[in-house]
Formats: structure tokens, sequence, C-alpha cells
């Protein structure tokens, strides 16, 4: 009861008011606002549970040792160091002089970490998925139970990290890889375990599981006068048919069409209700020629009606009355892998992150192509975006003076700016420096 008073209260005074609030991205050349991981690592950062390198990298995909997932971990839940214990470190690989010592002392002291039959701890050694899952809950001190189900396709209900494994899943710290395997004897990388912790912190201060669409980043679809939240790594399309997909390329899928056993689609298209029919009556057109149940309710604040399809590839369908009268159809595809139920919550989640955009916003692409070489403007028209980042600069420029290249998550577009004439050089589809 101690440690769990203690790391609450440290955990408490360590996040402040709230983690939801903004995070500063740190300057680390090998993270962006686009890296899936980017939140959770300058959470921790910004915490000084983890710092960068020399070079100015983070080096989110190297591996993490055990004796680093013991520090991060400790010292993301808010457990208080005992920087005078000698006692509980009793192995052959582990001395007073490393400055792993006070971490691991302490982590054998509560528990939380054992040593090998032979009396060493491997401290250099790397971490797994399991160890790090184990490691993470049994810092957090929450409680877990062996599950009656296998919790994965490839985690036994009866292996010794069920229970662990499966509290990952119910709260979402830890979910499976795109194929629908948990891979337990994976190595964590930095990147990786930073999701752990920082998901670990947020379901032990809002006692809810995480939202995998917490951080996603919101993609705009002017053809259907939306924008939606879509997951990292997902394609998009954004004109005529509107689209978000991700393939599974390991079962040979090359078309957004056509889902293999663990891909994901979602198809939308927009009808304009010239005719200004309410909700109601639109919905009501639609329940008479279906066989299948339906739901009336709202959809982020929108009129919707949701119909739930099992068959083949269709998942479920949606449609959405939008603030301008326009009525949107989204279809989800799923392959019916071991993926899958993933997908689905996934795909629920996309269009349940649905807000209306008039399509005049649009115009700001529009203005952005026609202001391309046009001296004075530049500036003005990027203005029109309202969700530009800067992804790099080039103090060289084109000897003139520095060109700033800033990305539209909505628009899915780079800008490529030049500072001293106050002029749009170029507009390249995707996040890119290389125009």
């Amino acid at each position: 009861m101690y440690r769990k008073l203690l790391a609450t209260f440290a955990l408490a005074s360590l996040l402040g008011l709230s983690l939801l609030q903004t995070v500063a991205l740190a300057d680390f050349s090998d993270i962006n606002d686009f890296h899936p991981n980017a939140v959770a690592i300058n959470t921790l950062v910004d915490q000084e549970i983890l710092q960068g390198y020399e070079d100015g990298s983070f080096k989110p995909d190297q591996e993490v040792t055990r004796a680093e997932a013991v520090k991060i971990v400790l010292l993301g839940m808010g457990v208080e160091i005992d920087e005078e214990s000698i006692s509980g470190v009793i192995f052959s690989d582990v001395d007073e002089s490393d400055w792993f010592y006070d971490y691991v002392s302490t982590a054998v002291n509560l528990g939380i970490v054992k040593g090998y039959d032979d009396g060493t701890f491997l401290p250099h050694q790397t971490v797994n998925r399991a160890e790090a899952v184990k490691i993470l809950t049994l810092t957090a001190d929450v409680e877990t139970e062996i599950p009656s189900n296998n919790p994965f396709v490839d985690v036994d209900s009866e292996v010794w990290f069920s229970s662990y494994a499966s509290y990952a899943k119910v709260w979402n710290l830890e979910p499976p890889q795109d194929d629908g395997n948990w891979r337990a004897a994976d190595d964590m990388t930095r990147a990786n375990l930073s999701e752990m912790v920082y998901r670990m912190q947020l379901t032990k201060t809002n006692g809810v599981a995480f939202d995998e669409s917490t951080n996603w980043l919101r993609k705009r679809f002017p053809t259907v006068d939306l924008t939606l939240q879509v997951p990292f790594g997902w394609d998009l399309k954004g004109d005529g048919v509107g689209a978000v997909w991700t393939l599974d390329k390991d079962n040979g899928q090359f078309s957004l069409l056509s889902p293999q056993d663990n891909g994901g689609t979602l198809l939308m298209t927009r009808y304009s209700n010239a005719e200004g029919a309410s909700s109601s009556e639109l919905f009501r057109q639609i329940e008479a020629g279906l066989s299948t149940s339906y739901l009336e309710d709202s959809m982020n604040g929108y009129p919707s009606l949701t119909v739930f399809v099992n068959n083949d590839h269709v998942y479920r369908e949606w449609y959405i009355v939008l603030d301008n009268g326009s009525m949107v159809h989204f279809q989800a595809l799923t392959g019916g892998g071991a993926y899958s139920p993933f997908l689905e919550e996934y795909l629920g989640l996309i269009v349940g992150s649905v807000v209306y955009e008039s399509s005049s916003s649009v115009d700001a692409l529009e203005a952005a192509m026609s202001a391309i070489q046009v001296d004075g403007v530049g500036q003005d028209t990027m203005d029109l975006f309202g969700d530009l980042t800067l992804i790099e600069t080039d103090t060289i420029g084109v000897g003139t003076g520095p060109v700033d290249y800033f990305y539209s998550p909505s628009s899915d577009i780079t800008i490529k700016y030049e500072r001293s004439f106050d002029v749009i050089l170029d507009v390249q589809e995707g996040e890119t420096s290389a125009f």
C-alpha cells in the first residue's frame, strides 16, 4: 500500500493537472510531428525521464536494455529511487559504481524484477515485450489476472506473462502488431517503451483504457466536406471517392478495395441532398431498403445512421448528415484476419472523429497553387490553412534567404516558402522537403 500511495502522489506531481495538455516538440533530428510515438517521447522528455543524444538525435529504433527499461519505467511511474539502498542487489554483474545500480536496487527491493538462477541480472541484455510489460505493470502496482482465454493469437493463457499481456490489451497499453500477433519475444525500442509508459501514465490518471486515436493527425477530405483523424502509417485519398486504408502486404494485398486477412479500408462518398431533406427523411429512405439491423444516433454531434453489416469484407456502414445538409456515406471493409477486431475499432474511431469543413476552405490549396512564384503574398496565403507545421529550414536557401518547408496535415501538402521575398516557391503532395 505504501508503494502504491507513493507512486500515486509522485505521478500526480509529475504529471501536473493533465497529460492531455500540449507537449512542446523536442528538437530531435529523427523525430517530427508525424512520428507515431512523437507525443509519448516528448512527454517523457519534458518530464526529464528521457533525453536525446549529443548528435541531436533520439534514436527511436534503438533497442532498450534491461537496466534502461528499469530506469525509464520507475521514473515514468513516479517511484522514488532509493539512493542509499545496498540490499537486494546481489548480482555478479551489478556493481555500486554502475549508473543503474540505484534503479536496479530499488526495483529488486520492491519486488519488480529478479535476477537469474546463476546470480546475474544481465543489465545490458535487451528487454523484450513480455518483460517490459511485466516491469511496467508491477511498477504501476496494478492488479492483473490470468485470462480465461488467450489474450492474443500468439499468447496462450497459460504462459507466464499472460496476465500482463491481458492487462496490456484491456487497457490498450501495447496493442498487437499489424498481423494480429503480439510478438512477446520482440526486443523493445526506445520509441516503443516510451509509448507504453506514456499510455500507462494516462490510464492511471484518467482511469480508462487508452484511446488509440488520441494523437492521430487530422486529415482533410475536401470532396466530402470533412476532416478525419487518420492512424499513423495509413494511406488516404482525399479526392473523388475518399478513402483511408492499410494494406495487408504480407498476404499479397495491393488493392484497397479487396482487403486480405489483416487489411482494412474506409470508403466515403457524399450525397449533396439538393432537395434539402431532413436527416430523418434521408434515414427513412435508407432504412426502407435495409435487410440488416441499424441504429439512429449521432456521431460527433452529427445525425447518424449506423448499419450493422457483417458479410464478406463489409464490416459496417455509416450515414452522417453534415452541417451543410449533405450526407456522407462511410463503408468499412476488413479482411477477417487476426488483426480485424482491432481494425474494426480503428475504423469506428476514424468515423467518430468526423468534423464538417466547408468546401470553401479548400480554396486555401487553390490559393497556394495560384501564389507560386508570386512575390509578397506567401505569408497571407499560408495563413489560409491554419494547420501548417514547419518541418525543415534550409538556411542556405536559394541565394536570397532561408527557405522553409511547411506541411499541412489536413491537405497533405508541403509548401516551400522563401522568406526574403515572401514567396511560395512550390507546392508538393505529402510531407517532404525533396522538391
